[in-house]
């Protein structure tokens, strides 16, 4: 858990109480996307290079499925704070040329974990772990739509076919989420 991680759950938290009404928890995440001065710039221009290759057919679920790990992974680890050695995506495929799904698995580590109960606590929030875990998960995924509307010059969004969260015998907690994206 770096202290990264605790900035940025504790803003999170106090921003949006980890709740998806109003799209707070969404639009929380977006706006601290974008507030990476050096880093959501770069993976802009990455995806606009990547862009031209597959511009032509307008095939934005090809290249999402062909460069998710570096993508997504830049995503979750350079511009939020989740670590790369618990993050892993299995199965991408894009069906048709605006159509995309990818598996995502993420391990919650001890110390993460308390963090977010001391965030809970702190806050007095009426919530679980589970579904703050959960919440925030998937809602930073969610928020990568936002980037890939200015690359693909349509709306874009993502939607969740399914999220699993179990917690392991060693206190972590290991979140399964079947995300699917398309052109809106």
């Amino acid at each position: 858990m770096s202290i990264r991680f605790k900035n940025f759950m504790t803003r999170i938290g106090k921003e949006s109480e980890f709740k998806p009404l109003r799209n707070q928890l969404l639009i929380s995440l977006k706006e601290s996307s974008e507030n990476k001065y050096k880093n959501y710039p770069r993976l802009i221009e990455l995806m606009k290079e990547y862009w031209l290759k597959y511009s032509e057919q307008s095939k934005i679920s090809h290249l999402l499925r062909d460069h998710y790990d570096e993508l997504f992974g830049f995503y979750m680890n350079k511009i939020f704070p989740f670590r790369r050695r618990g993050l892993s995506f299995d199965d991408a495929e894009a069906p048709t040329p605006v159509d995309f799904k990818l598996e995502f698995h993420y391990r919650f580590n001890d110390r993460e974990i308390e963090v977010v109960k001391e965030i809970i606590k702190e806050l007095e929030l009426e919530i679980n772990i589970e579904a703050v875990l959960k919440r925030i998960f998937i809602f930073t995924i969610s928020s990568f739509g936002y980037i890939v509307e200015i690359i693909f010059g349509r709306p874009f969004a993502f939607q969740f076919f399914n999220i699993d969260a179990n917690q392991l015998e060693s206190g972590e907690w290991e979140i399964d989420a079947i995300i699917s994206g398309r052109e809106q």
